[in-house]
């Protein structure tokens, strides 16, 4: 368990598990940013991805068999399920790899220490996509992989970064490797601001999501509105996650 000490009044002082993504306060678990996004938000994209896919895979690899006159029987049927069934887990897997190295080489390069040029095409698509927008940015690093802890709504989570723009603005700025931009970056956004402010009394005047495609040639940027009614959807869905899992008899 990594601690963290917040600078406030009463000496509060925020616990982090980076393996279990888990944040504590006074040893309760507090609802993190990412945690509400991804349980208190429906996801009608997410969910047709997970139910496709997994039919995809199973076409195609019965059509394999079939096309390459490989016999068909229950063994051989009960394997292409298998297969077929762990494909999302795989494509999820391997993207949070991505992100995850993406991310950290972000801020290594940022911190001004040695980065290791990466091979992984993925990867390096995304590195180059960030190098070379970033230097032509113009940004001010103000704040990195910062660990914020709400204590008005109860919620912790860690921001990508906040700089500060040519004109001394603070841009709050999440960097993704998704495939998209989701309307839930909005609300996580939304959250990172309002506890960013309580923390450090500091006034976020922008936010954008920084999208770096694995596959793609074009860098995608999302203005993020910073609005009452995004971060009052963002309470709602952690009020909506704290109450499914009460109903599922899971510690908070």
């Amino acid at each position: 368990m990594i601690k963290y000490t917040l600078k406030y009044k009463d000496g509060t002082d925020l616990f982090y598990n980076p393996d279990k993504h888990v944040y504590v306060v006074n040893n309760k678990i507090i609802p993190s940013v990412t945690g509400i996004c991804g349980n208190g938000v429906p996801k009608p994209e997410l969910t047709n991805w997970l139910v496709y896919t997994p039919l995809s895979e199973f076409h195609r690899l019965v059509k394999g068999q079939l096309e390459t006159n490989i016999p068909l029987d229950d063994v051989s049927l009960l394997r292409i399920k298998k297969q077929a069934s762990e494909k999302t887990k795989i494509v999820k897997e391997d993207a949070g790899l991505i992100g995850s190295t993406v991310h950290e080489l972000i801020e290594s390069f940022l911190k001004g220490k040695p980065t290791i040029k990466p091979s992984d095409p993925k990867v390096k698509n995304c590195w180059n996509l960030f190098l070379n927008w970033w230097k032509k940015s113009k940004y001010k690093v103000i704040d990195l992989e910062k660990k914020l802890y709400s204590k008005k709504w109860g919620y912790a989570g860690t921001l990508d970064l906040v700089v500060k723009d040519q004109s001394k603005n603070l841009v709050l700025i999440d960097i993704k490797t998704s495939n998209q931009i989701a309307f839930d970056y909005q609300l996580q956004l939304n959250a990172y601001k309002v506890a960013y402010e309580e923390e450090t009394k500091r006034k976020i005047s922008k936010a954008m999501v920084v999208r770096l495609p694995k596959n793609e040639a074009e860098i995608e940027f999302k203005d993020i509105p910073l609005t009452k009614d995004l971060f009052k959807s963002f309470i709602g869905a952690k009020f909506i996650w704290q109450e499914m899992k009460k109903a599922n008899g899971k510690q908070q």
